[in-house]
């Protein structure tokens, strides 16, 4: 369906999508960015994002495809003011096909924090013109077409949120930063030693931290450091310390807890085990 302006802006319909030509702005409000829907956009000159009136978000240089997210309320600037710009935007509303539905549910932190993400992917630019010409022809979009640009478009978004975390997080912990980790734990095995203060040390979110901690070592931060606990009360009941102690020391909640961890690893309670230590050391005279 196409309207009535057809000199400086056309506008296009298929099941949920639009498609919206603009040559050159200032933006009419029937075809401002929707609160509603996602716009992918690619404009013909530098362009200002902006979340209400006076809030800039970022800029989108020419000829760059663009993705702005829904519930923003963006609003498009020039960049300077005697620099117009026009764009080609296409609207979604969902529902969407996987893997498109699970990016647009669950998109970047970046994404979330900027309102907006610059998508730097020739593919998707070509695939992005492709479909929005065939959306335009005047013989229609068959829905077939329209469905597997969706897929494409999910495939391509999907790449790129992966790069993107792969570009801020490793794959695997180095050795070094593994060791500084560990030291850590170490040296702070009675204190809390969160997650979240684990994953700064290795530069990386807590969930990506738990990931990385978990193939490095084949087990989580939690068990590791439980371990490590129990290794080190069989150093100090054996050097006669007392189990209470040894819990306070160690970081368990209390002393029950202490207990249940150390019979269920070496299925006897720490009172037995500290007694057959001292018994050893030393033995009864016959």
């Amino acid at each position: 369906m196409t309207n009535h302006e057809p000199k400086n802006l056309q506008t296009f319909t298929s099941g949920s999508l639009r498609l919206i030509f603009l040559k050159r702005d200032p933006i009419p409000a029937k075809v401002a960015p929707s609160r509603d829907a996602w716009t992918l956009m690619l404009p013909t000159g530098p362009i200002r994002i902006c979340t209400g009136e006076d809030h800039e978000e970022g800029v989108v240089p020419r000829g760059s495809l663009a993705l702005l997210l829904p519930g923003f309320g963006h609003t498009l600037k020039r960049y300077a003011s005697d620099q117009p710009f026009g764009f080609t935007a296409l609207q979604l509303d969902g529902p969407f096909p996987e893997p498109l539905v699970s990016i647009l549910q669950h998109p970047p932190r970046k994404w979330q924090e900027l309102s907006f993400a610059a998508l730097r992917s020739q593919s998707l630019k070509q695939l992005f013109s492709i479909f929005t010409e065939e959306m335009a022809h005047p013989d229609g979009l068959q829905l077939m077409t329209r469905e597997l640009f969706l897929i494409l478009l999910g495939a391509e978004l999907q790449r790129l949120t992966e790069k993107e975390e792969r570009g801020r997080f490793p794959y695997r912990l180095s050795r070094s930063t593994l060791q500084l980790v560990l030291d850590h734990m170490e040296a702070q095995i009675g204190s809390r030693n969160s997650v979240p203060d684990l994953a700064k040390l290795a530069r990386c979110t807590p969930d990506h931290f738990i990931r990385l901690f978990r193939e490095a070592t084949s087990t989580t931060p939690h068990q590791y450091l439980i371990e490590r606990r129990l290794q080190r009360a069989v150093q100090l009941l054996a050097d006669g310390e007392r189990p209470s102690d040894v819990a306070t020391n160690l970081g368990f909640y209390d002393a029950s807890a202490f207990t249940r961890a150390f019979k269920r690893r070496f299925e006897v309670p720490p009172s037995k085990y500290a007694q057959e230590a001292y018994d050893r050391q030393f033995p009864k005279k016959s």
